[in-house]
């Protein structure tokens, strides 16, 4: 996997805003990890030095306590951890998926919030966990309710090597701060009225470019009122394009996807997957035919983009589409490829957690862990998950293991290959619910909890 284009090494002092009047020193390199899944190599980090045999839990280096809530994932920029977060004045803290699904809001329309939220953009150490500053970047009380699995802030930040960019969707408000915490710009939106009242989850996505001009900052909100994809200029803020679909909510996060010269964002949203010009703005190419929407977000590789979807009702479509088309692909009633789509199946698409491709290899988790031939989509295994715990975080690839943290919090280890080697090591908390994705960075991977960030070394 192509590393990072920023592999400059910058060194930056940060005073601390907390009063505490120390500064520390840290390093930005191309193993860091800025955005969701870690940036455009889509959950993979080369390079980690994580324990190459880790076959007993690991203690925690590090455990600090957020403020508030988050579904959102932190990003890492040499020693400084980010993280969003949604602080209410009144409520407790996400449930787990069972505890959702029985909870009497989400049994019918939930009530709209009464009560204002403070949404926080939070900095944290790397090295020790310990709090450097927060920020408060809007106050309000949400326009629309949520679902009691889901936060206020489940959208994760975006990094450069000077700028952490903020998204909330519950508010409609998108920021961008330096790494000593100071507000560098601001833009209001429309707060996204989601299908259910399920709340929002689309994070941003930051491209940034050898010449900074071209750098832009992505930013998709598929709702009930609109489905409109924003590109911005990360250095003011100010909409350089929008492209609008018909519209229908979405969850998932789009993907940069740079394939023989050509850049585009791949977005799915409800019924289909469209592929626009980074440059313009302009569909590229289109599949449609889908009866679902998407709550994980597409993968892809040097060849091809893959997904696979699911919502309850749906035929739950798994597809490849190769790279060099352009216009509909949707394929012919009752076909299953085509010049353009490799392969295509039904029964097989992910819930929440998106997939991850390893080699010659696709794969899937949640209740189960699926593995695809990513050329021919023949299914190579199909197997229950240790424990049967659900995953919702994304994996996160590291050399030749897949690592991801189930609800519970256990870290689940899958080797990759065509035989299903799996681990679970009790790492998690039984007071405490693990939707987030992790992050890794050096030697640490980083997951959070309904309460609290843990480092494991």
């Amino acid at each position: 996997m192509k590393s990072h284009p920023l592999s400059t090494k910058v060194y930056l002092t940060l005073g601390l805003s907390l009063g505490l009047g120390v500064t520390s020193t840290f390093e930005a390199s191309a193993e860091d990890w800025r955005q969701f899944r870690g940036g455009s190599a889509l959950s993979i980090n080369s390079k980690s030095q994580l324990p190459e045999n880790w076959t007993e839990p690991p203690q925690a280096a590090w455990r600090t306590p957020i403020p508030g809530s988050g579904w959102s994932q932190p990003i890492i920029v040499g020693d400084n951890v980010f993280v969003s977060s949604a602080v209410p004045s009144k409520g407790g803290k996400p449930k787990g998926m069972s505890g959702g699904v029985m909870d009497p809001s989400t049994m019918g329309k939930a009530a709209k919030p009464k009560d204002p939220v403070s949404w926080k953009l939070v900095c944290l150490s790397l090295a020790n966990g310990q709090i450097l500053w927060e920020q408060t970047a809007i106050e309000a009380i949400p326009a629309f309710a949520k679902h009691a699995s889901n936060t206020f802030a489940t959208e994760t930040p975006a990094a450069s090597n000077d700028t952490v960019f903020a998204y909330f969707g519950a508010a409609g408000f998108l920021a961008a701060y330096d790494f000593e915490g100071k507000q560098k710009w601001t833009k209001s939106l429309e707060p996204q009225k989601i299908s259910n009242d399920f709340g929002t989850g689309s994070s941003l996505v930051l491209i940034e470019k050898d010449d900074p001009s071209q750098s832009r900052l992505l930013l998709q909100e598929y709702n009930e009122q609109s489905a409109i994809l924003l590109c911005i200029n990360p250095a003011d803020g100010q909409e350089i394009w929008r492209a609008e679909r018909p519209r229908g909510s979405a969850w998932s996060t789009p993907i940069f996807w740079s394939n023989d010269g050509t850049d585009e964002i791949v977005t799915g949203g409800q019924g289909s997957v469209i592929a626009y010009d980074l440059a313009s703005g302009k569909e590229r190419w289109k599949l449609g035919g889908l009866d679902t929407s998407f709550s994980c977000s597409l993968v892809a590789d040097e060849s091809a983009v893959y997904f696979g979807t699911s919502s309850p009702g749906s035929r739950a479509p798994i597809y490849a589409i190769a790279k060099g088309h352009t216009g509909d692909l949707t394929l012919a009633k009752d076909a299953t490829s085509s010049q353009s789509v490799l392969w295509s199946g039904f029964k097989s698409g992910a819930g929440m957690p998106s997939p991850v491709v390893v080699g010659d290899y696709l794969y899937f988790f949640g209740n189960t862990a699926t593995c695809y031939e990513k050329k021919t989509g023949k299914e190579v295994y199909r197997k229950r998950m240790p424990g049967g715990t659900l995953v919702a975080g994304c994996p996160v690839v590291v050399g030749d293991k897949i690592y991801m943290f189930n609800e519970s919090g256990n870290m689940i280890i899958v080797k990759s290959g065509p035989e299903f080697q799996a681990v679970e090591l009790a790492t998690g908390s039984k007071d405490e619910v693990y939707w987030s994705t992790p992050a890794v960075s050096s030697n640490s991977i980083l997951v959070r909890s309904s309460d609290a960030i843990y480092c494991y070394r």
